[in-house]
């Protein structure tokens, strides 16, 4: 009897295992491997380096659209001295420009006059300079352009000093040195021809 259970239980065991291996390789078929669930979906979806990519682009295409933007300092229109005829501050985007404030009745501007003129000659080039003469008439205006010799450069006209406030000039002389990338640095005071031309060429270098 003993020998009997003994083979019985053998059987047992063997059918045990026999089932155990079978439902192991119906497992393995039936479920992928590790390594085939982690398969790469980068063909049906952008990968982080394409998408980093359209980003910089978009950046790159704002940068451009914000350059071809006026500033809001440049949005403005007078008339030139001279001629009357009409000036768009939105002409001097993307321009190096010297404006210099100055009003008819101002002895240091009488004074510093003559240094601007010769200035305005020796400018580097891509720098231009122009006069914005305030807080007067134009006839005085005309008379002081004739009497201390800057008739050789633009002067547009602002009468009530509008344009004098759009730059933060409280007082003249002035001068706001306007960049081709659309920042405006504004100094208050004379500044003498060497001091004109050292900010000028600092400009065009910019």
């Amino acid at each position: 009897m003993t020998d009997m259970r003994l083979s019985l239980s053998a059987k047992t065991l063997g059918l045990l295992a026999a089932a155990t291996l079978t439902l192991a390789a119906c497992s393995s078929e039936a479920e992928p491997s590790s390594s085939e669930s982690m398969a790469p979906t980068t063909s049906e979806s952008p990968s982080h380096d394409a998408m980093a990519g359209d980003d910089a682009m978009s950046e790159d295409a704002s940068a451009d659209d914000a350059m071809g933007d006026v500033p809001a300092v440049l949005s403005f229109t007078s008339t030139t001295l001279a001629e009357g005829t009409a000036f768009d501050g939105a002409s001097l985007a993307g321009k190096d420009t010297v404006l210099w404030f100055w009003a008819p009745w101002c002895p240091v501007c009488q004074g510093e006059a003559p240094d601007v003129a010769e200035a305005a000659a020796e400018l580097p080039d891509g720098v231009e300079l122009i006069g914005v003469p305030g807080q007067s008439d134009e006839d005085a205006m005309r008379a002081f352009t004739a009497e201390y010799g800057v008739e050789g450069f633009e002067h547009i006209v602002d009468a009530d000093g509008t344009l004098w406030q759009n730059f933060d000039v409280f007082s003249q002389p002035a001068f706001a040195f306007i960049n081709d990338d659309g920042t405006v640095e504004t100094v208050a005071g004379a500044m003498g021809k060497q001091g004109i031309l050292d900010a000028a060429n600092e400009l065009a270098a910019s």
